[in-house]
């Protein structure tokens, strides 16, 4: 469950909640998707039947907790797809988590939001010999990209073209977007990837991930703070992200410190 809120991390939380907001209710905009948005619930569905590709991302709900949790799941059971339920620090009713719990959902696993002020960035680290990190630009490090991405998240063949259509909504790559990112090169392969979401007050750390072959060169360190590097340069002061437990060191020595403990609850077992 939640952990108690100090008053002075209460605008840091805030930050945390509207940048994972703000840069995954793009999966509820592209082709076959829809973004639901009311008072009570922020709820993303696209086409994929896969997880994390339908779900509720907040949950305020004032009146009614039980029979609105009970609409979300059975609509998601008409459907036939698995989906998340995000539990995050300003989750209302108070006993949400519990109401979770009864309704079947599983604890995949606590996701620890962090934050960092960018006034004392670290240098960004030299790169082993024949690797090279490139920031995504133009049609072709786009696709190179969404590509990483569908290994990443074991996309199956048939969903491809899908899952390609619905990445197009967040632009990425293209002249005026808040949706950055960055990957690494070897020998003309991409190894590893970072994904970065511009958002109202902060910028947001998203997608790292790092091919098994290429684990042990820090890449994911050099990413992040290459790309913290070009969120200070467009002005932003602050940076955020969602860590999971294995990650926590890695960007605690980068300059993160910890904010507020998330839980993400899934319709059936998974690991993500």
């Amino acid at each position: 469950m939640n952990k108690p809120m100090k008053n002075d991390q209460t605008p840091l939380i805030d930050e945390l909640e509207l940048n994972l907001w703000e840069a995954w209710s793009n999966w509820g905009r592209g082709p076959g998707c829809k973004l639901h948005d009311t008072d009570d619930l922020l709820l993303f569905e696209t086409p994929l039947p896969l997880i994390p590709y339908n779900g509720v991302l907040k949950t305020q709900i004032a009146h009614n907790a039980e029979s609105k949790i009970e609409e979300v799941t059975r609509h998601f059971a008409e459907r036939r797809v698995p989906f998340i339920w995000l539990f995050h620090p300003t989750s209302q009713p108070a006993n949400l988590y519990e109401l979770l719990i009864a309704k079947g959902l599983k604890e995949v696993e606590p996701i620890y939001g962090m934050a960092m002020d960018l006034a004392d960035l670290q240098e960004v680290p030299d790169l082993p010999d024949h690797i090279e990190i490139r920031k995504v630009q133009g049609e072709q490090d786009a696709i190179d990209v969404v590509q990483f991405a569908a290994w990443r998240w074991g996309i199956p063949r048939k969903y491809q073209e899908t899952y390609e259509s619905m990445v197009a909504q967040f632009q990425i790559g293209k002249p005026g977007t808040n949706v950055l990112a960055w990957q690494a090169w070897r020998d003309g392969q991409p190894i590893s990837k970072l994904v970065m979401h511009l958002g109202s007050n902060s910028a947001g750390i998203y997608g790292v991930s790092t091919k098994p072959e290429a684990r042990g060169l820090s890449l994911a360190r050099t990413l992040t703070i290459t790309a913290l590097h070009e969120a200070k340069a467009a002005g932003y002061k602050l940076s955020v992200l969602h860590s999971t437990p294995m990650a926590q060191s890695l960007y605690r020595n980068i300059g993160f410190f910890d904010v507020a403990e998330f839980t993400l609850f899934a319709s059936e077992d998974v690991s993500i």
